[in-house]
């Protein structure tokens, strides 16, 4: 694809080309001074959340339409599995402005807790959390403290070695310490390819085997517990039993071409779709999609109200009781969840694009 899109939301022209690695079984992009000069630039300009205002993303329910904030999710999940105790210490990597460490310290309010960021522009944001001590900006092997429990949420994706990343977590960890990741599910959201700063893309399947080749133990492993996205949860030292086995490179290369096939479909329905259109949706799938289409494009339909009334990529952010009736709206996601969003929002009478069949 000639057009991809950042993980905050832009569109973004640049090398990004995929290879499966045969050690691991992941698909990846393939890290060159170019890509990693890239990369450079875009966390340069980097801008979290900037369609909602710096409001983190409501994660939906795909039948009720609930929504949630993606940390209280992961946190009420975490809560909820007893592995926490009521004190310990915390380091959030890639922390972003907070939203995960706002969210946990309101959970266990006795918790200490450590950001770890490129940069500190969100050292203000994070230094007004209850129970943060401390904001690290570098590499983690300069961190000198051990943590009960290191959060990666949407950070393992933009690693371009896991393994060895992870390995290196293991040194900060407390014995008995905890590891949890949250990435993308490249089997549930071919969009995670297109995205430009996420170096290798998981599925359930790889990421399993990736943590137990850092020598973790896992303890649990949930396949949507947020729409699209895997939930890992890892105690260290790992009581290995079996080896873990790689995807074999054609199974990976399949997948890889399957799901650039059907975003070719995709982006083929936009094109042949009568002009003016809108898109469902703010995120990573709908600025794809629109900076593909162009013009073409002159509103979007979200249902998060940190982001109703707002702009992105310039135009305006439509709730669907407010959106046009009269344009197309094009639903970059599955077929199966657009259906149901479809079903849901049948109400607003809203003339919605189904997707084709993945």
């Amino acid at each position: 694809m000639a057009i991809q899109v950042t993980s905050d939301c832009r569109p973004w022209r640049g090398i990004g080309r995929l290879a499966a690695c045969s050690g691991c079984g992941t698909l990846q992009k393939i890290v060159t001074e170019g890509w990693l000069a890239e990369m450079r630039a875009l966390y340069a300009g980097y801008s979290i959340y900037e369609q909602g205002a710096g409001n983190e993303q409501v994660s939906f329910d795909e039948g009720s339409g609930a929504g949630k904030a993606r940390s209280q999710k992961i946190i009420d999940w975490l809560c909820a599995t007893g592995t926490l105790p009521g004190e310990g210490k915390l380091l959030d990597i890639g922390c972003g402005n907070g939203a995960f460490m706002r969210a946990f310290g309101r959970c266990r309010p006795l918790w200490q807790m450590t950001g770890l960021e490129l940069d500190a522009r969100h050292e203000a944001s994070i230094a007004a959390i209850p129970g943060a001590v401390n904001l690290h900006v570098g590499p983690i092997e300069s961190l000198q403290s051990r943590f009960d429990l290191i959060v990666l949420v949407h950070a393992l994706e933009h690693i371009p070695n896991p393994i060895k990343y992870l390995q290196q977590i293991c040194n900060r960890l407390t014995p008995g310490g905890m590891v949890l990741i949250e990435v993308p599910d490249v089997d549930s959201s071919p969009f995670d390819i297109l995205i430009a700063d996420h170096c290798t893309h998981f599925s359930a399947h790889t990421l399993r085997n990736i943590v137990s080749k850092a020598d973790f133990d896992i303890l649990y492993i949930e396949t949507g517990r947020v729409a699209k996205e895997l939930t890992l949860l890892a105690r260290h030292p790992a009581l290995k039993d079996a080896e873990t086995i790689a995807v074999p490179d054609t199974e990976v290369t399949f997948a890889a071409r399957r799901s650039i096939a059907w975003l070719e479909s995709l982006l083929a329905q936009g094109r042949s779709t009568e002009a003016p259109v809108g898109i469902f949706g703010t995120s990573i799938s709908a600025t794809w999609l629109a900076a593909a289409l162009g013009g073409k494009v002159t509103f979007f339909v979200d249902e998060d109200a940190n982001r109703i009334g707002r702009q992105h990529m310039r135009l305006p952010i439509h709730s669907p009781q407010d959106a046009p009736r009269d344009s197309p709206i094009l639903m970059p996601l599955r077929a199966d969840i657009a259906a149901s969003v479809g079903a849901r929002l049948s109400h607003t009478n809203l003339h919605f694009v189904s997707p084709p069949a993945g």
